[in-house]
């Protein structure tokens, strides 16, 4: 880690982090790899599933993956069409993601708890050849494809994982022996950096999704991430499933760094997460900045045996240093450390403080990528000098599914992505995220910073989250800071408390002006991300009452 660092090239204006080449050959496909991966450590344990407690060795998912894609090609699926995965993770769902992987078969995750309208907008977008369901959300996927397909043209076949229902499709049908698993070979897909791996969906935070194309180069570029993870087989936990960036990536990790990846159908709870931390002594997790905040409040963290967590990584959104420092305070008795994050569906981890933690500093960038910081104006910025960041990795973003008018305006004429974030790199390397520039707000033509306040509020004793957003005062024509918070279990905080300390803390133009309100619970995305428009939403509704705070 000594020569990790981010180097400045003050001619271009540009920040580089390391540049490393890849221990796999990068023309080659996914399934290329990961069978020849697979084939090397029969006996090792590739997959935990901790609701079931079987495992899937490295033999057992070469098996499967294999069956999966002999069948699927079979029946007809040719490489190139779109095949919709509507699941949370499950014994056999990354078995048969990697085999539409090595195939060449496209394959859009989404959040198994989509509504219909979520299903439908990504169903129309995608158009695929086959949908995959669970159980539990089959009844949502099929009228939501009904709603996305024109009249008259035929719906894609449903196939639900692990349902006992003797009306619909079986994804496990799929999974019949062959008689000609040992002689099956990954087929060449064409250029890596062209073929269309998977469609993950982006964020959702301020609009319907769109689809994030990512090649068969970008998923090799997501491993070199594992750099920095031991060889050893440690276990690795994160509740995401595949439609979110980090679950995409938890499921490739494993091929390139021996890890054990254990999964659940489930859910975030506090509770499922001490299970799987104290039960299979999982060594590093990912979470975002919600359900940190969630674990860190819950009465049985204090107690529990997290002695095994080494690497907890938060991120997602915004990270308190007060949330960072709890975390920290619980961990370093046995070894274990905060990380954060930050990156993005289009292009990956960009930044991260694995080398060490600075204060309000996200982290020196990783590897292969670069960054600019951009005025209102496109001019180029110096050191320490704040304005929108844009990134570049050595792989290209792959653009939007359907959508060319967004991939046009997504990149620059230099290849580099327009994140939406602001944020500076300081004299050291490290990258400073300040907020969302569309969450960005003036009151009176001064700039109010969302971020800057809720990391006051968190800081206040009681504060389980918060977020800070503008809301408009129409007799003054002007943005004013409002506050909506989520109290600690037992916390007896109020308005009037919230509003002096803020107050004590701040400029006047950044004073709660907008109001303090308490709520059970945040708006947020399947990934954890808190949605600003339903809160300022929340906010509206509250003001018609007569109970608001």
């Amino acid at each position: 880690m000594a020569n990790y660092r981010t180097v400045y090239d003050e001619t271009t204006r540009t920040w580089h982090g390391p540049t490393v080449k890849h221990l796999f050959n990068p023309e080659a496909s996914m399934g290329q790899i990961m069978l020849e991966v697979l084939s090397r450590s029969p006996d090792r344990v590739m997959q935990q599933d901790m609701d079931t407690g079987r495992s899937l060795t490295y033999a057992e998912f070469r098996t499967r993956l294999i069956r999966f894609a002999q069948n699927l090609t079979a029946a007809g699926l040719r490489p190139g069409e779109v095949v919709v995965l509507a699941n949370a993770n499950s014994e056999n769902l990354a078995p048969l993601a990697c085999a539409l992987l090595t195939i060449g078969v496209p394959f859009n995750p989404l959040a198994p708890a989509f509504n219909e309208d979520d299903m439908e907008n990504m169903l129309r977008t995608t158009k695929p050849k086959l949908v995959f369901a669970d159980a539990d959300n089959y009844e949502v996927v099929r009228m939501a494809l009904e709603r996305a397909v024109p009249r008259g043209d035929t719906l894609p076949p449903i196939y639900v994982f692990e349902c006992t229902r003797d009306d619909v499709k079986h994804a496990e049908d799929f999974m019949k022996e062959t008689g000609s698993e040992e002689t099956f070979v990954a087929p060449y897909l064409g250029d890596s950096k062209k073929t269309v791996a998977a469609i993950l969906c982006s964020s959702g935070t301020s609009g319907p999704h769109k689809g994030v194309q990512v090649t068969h180069a970008a998923c090799m570029h997501m491993t070199l991430r594992t750099r920095f993870f031991d060889a050893t087989p440690s276990v690795h936990f994160n509740f995401s499933a595949l439609h979110w960036a980090t679950g995409f990536a938890s499921m490739l990790t494993p091929f390139f760094s021996g890890t054990i990846r254990l999964i659940t159908r489930k859910s975030f709870s506090e509770r499922q997460f001490l299970e799987a931390v104290e039960k299979y002594r999982v060594e590093a997790i990912f979470l975002p900045t919600a359900y940190s905040n969630a674990v860190m409040a819950h009465p049985r963290t204090k107690t529990a045996d997290l002695s095994s967590l080494k690497i907890w990584m938060v991120g997602g959104s915004h990270v308190p240093e007060e949330l960072r420092d709890r975390i920290d305070a619980l961990l370093h008795p046995t070894g274990g450390r905060s990380v954060t994050t930050y990156g993005s569906s289009e292009n990956g981890a960009c930044a991260m403080d694995i080398p060490k933690r600075k204060p309000g500093a996200t982290g020196p960038l990783m590897l292969n990528t670069m960054i600019r910081i951009v005025d209102e104006n496109g001019n180029r910025l110096g050191v320490g000098k704040q304005g929108e960041l844009l990134t570049k990795m050595s792989v290209e973003f792959g653009g939007y599914y359907g959508n060319e008018e967004a991939s046009r305006n997504a990149i620059d004429s230099d290849g580099f992505f327009r994140t939406g974030d602001i944020g500076y790199i300081d004299e050291e390397g490290y990258l400073h995220v300040v907020d969302r520039k569309k969450d960005i707000f003036k009151y009176s033509g001064l700039q109010v910073v969302p971020t800057e306040l809720e990391a006051i509020i968190t800081a206040i004793e009681g504060v389980q989250e918060v977020c800070v957003v503008g809301i408009r005062n129409t007799q003054n024509a002007t943005d004013v800071p409002a506050a909506v918070i989520v109290r600690r279990p037992d916390s007896k905080l109020d308005a009037s408390q919230v509003r002096s300390i803020v107050d004590g803390q701040v400029s006047d133009f950044k004073r709660l002006r907008g109001g303090v309100y308490f709520v059970a619970e945040l708006p947020k995305t399947q990934t954890g991300k808190v949605i600003r428009r339903k809160v300022i939403e929340m906010i509206t509704h509250m003001n018609q009452q007569p109970n608001k705070c």
